[in-house]
């Protein structure tokens, strides 16, 4: 995650940069006493989220949030600032968030898991399976290849499954409907196994997947999924569903169905 901190106090600033850090320990943190100095920097366009001071001079922090916003419009604003009059002018910017001074690592923290725009490289593991919108699959912050585009169609269903293990001749039903039954179809869903093995082996990550006799799955614990966070009812991955979930595969609009009633 990147971010920037900006307030024309040293002390205030250092304080604020002290409870970011403490609070995100690998966050990729840049300060800054003027806001014209911010908006100016070269770096401004792939911010993540920005903490700002709104008691500025010259600039406040209000002004500075609509000029941001024209140059990076995702970017998640958090306010920083001991009034608490103006809360209404930060939300009415759509803001992340709003901080009252003293600013603590806990508030902060508080705050970056309930972003308005969910940041992906906030996440603990190297893998990373995002179901909300299309089915894409992440390692390292990169797409995971794959010698087949029914190889992922194949993970999308175990991960969808939850950590259950799954027979192979149910998948084959789900993923080949009619021809389920066809001996070319089990030849392929073994083709199918051996290339997700050795994707997800060749990234160091064969724990992923379980296998059994005659049936396969993935542990839930090797890997983050916005999918699983919304289940747990984290707040990032519940502002991050928009009603979309595995959009090219037709098999989970029952899942979908079932989030619905969650949305």
């Amino acid at each position: 995650m990147r971010a920037i901190a900006v307030d024309d106090r040293k002390l205030p600033l250092e304080a604020l940069i002290e409870a970011i850090q403490d609070a995100a320990p690998d966050i990729e943190l840049t300060s800054f006493r003027n806001p014209l100095d911010a908006l100016a920097w070269e770096g401004i366009r792939g911010i993540d989220v920005a903490f700002v001071d709104i008691d500025m001079p010259g600039m406040n922090g209000i002004e500075f949030a609509h000029k941001l916003k024209l140059i990076n419009p995702k970017v998640n604003i958090i306010f920083a600032t001991g009034y608490s009059e103006y809360a209404g002018d930060a939300m009415g910017l759509h803001a992340s968030g709003y901080l009252m001074k003293p600013i603590t690592p806990e508030k902060v923290r508080h705050e970056l898991d309930d972003l308005r725009h969910p940041v992906e490289g906030t996440r603990s593991r190297r893998l990373f399976v995002r179901c909300f919108g299309n089915f894409e699959v992440f390692v390292d912050g990169k797409p995971l290849a794959f010698e087949r585009s029914r190889t992922k169609e194949l993970l999308a269903y175990l991960v969808d499954r939850r950590g259950a293990v799954v027979a192979n001749n149910e998948i084959e039903a789900v993923l080949w409907e009619d021809a389920a039954s066809e001996r070319s179809v089990h030849s392929y869903m073994r083709t199918l196994t051996a290339d997700l093995r050795r994707s997800l082996e060749r990234e160091g990550l064969g724990d992923v997947l379980v296998k059994r006799r005659g049936a396969q799955g993935v542990d839930p614990n090797t890997f983050d999924c916005d999918f699983y966070d919304f289940l747990e009812g984290k707040p990032s991955a519940v502002n991050a569903y928009q009603g979309e979930y595995m959009s090219q595969y037709s098999w989970a609009e029952m899942t979908l169905a079932q989030l619905g009633g969650r949305y």
